[in-house]
């Protein structure tokens, strides 16, 4: 008869080996990404790729010549942004069955959105032996894991003693 963890651990593992399979797959394919638009007059063709760079900028026809400065830039940048936009879109199709991306936002400008550091660690703060405390809180304890962690600021010498200058006594 197996040891239940052993049994548990080994599980675990083969799980862990299917998902980094997949990511492994969900990586090659999300390289592969490449996104090309033309502007809806068609004298700017924009491709990117998966992180939203720009990999070319064509201009198929002679229309760019006659227009203003300022209103060839407002093409070239409203076809680089959906561009990047549906870039960012295939992208969040390709990782979605893994879990929600922080950031990856396809109605955002660029496909991208500023991400905050509570949000990100919010799941963490489900599981109650891993408490990360939300920087809006007052309270001081951090969960089991947490509490066994020092502050970055604070170093301990051996007695178990905590010196808050960083100086090893």
């Amino acid at each position: 008869m197996n040891n239940p963890l052993e049994e548990r651990l080994a599980e675990a593992l083969a799980e862990f080996e299917e998902t980094r399979t997949r990511l492994a797959e969900a990586a090659d394919e999300a390289a592969r990404i490449s996104v090309t638009v033309t502007a809806k007059d068609r004298t700017v063709e924009a491709t990117v790729g998966a992180q939203g760079e720009l990999t070319r900028l064509r201009f198929p026809t002679n229309r760019y010549r006659t227009m203003a400065p300022a209103e060839l830039a407002n093409v070239v940048m409203g076809t680089i942004a959906a561009a990047r936009a549906q870039a960012a879109s295939r992208l969040l199709d390709v990782y979605r069955p893994f879990g929600p991306i922080p950031g990856l936002d396809p109605d955002a400008e660029g496909g991208f959105a500023p991400v905050e550091w509570d949000d990100l660690f919010a799941p963490l703060r489900q599981d109650p032996d891993l408490v990360v405390p939300d920087s809006r809180s007052t309270t001081t304890s951090g969960g089991a894991l947490l509490d066994e962690l020092v502050d970055e600021d604070e170093d301990t010498n051996g007695n178990g003693a905590v010196d808050t200058d960083g100086v090893a006594r």
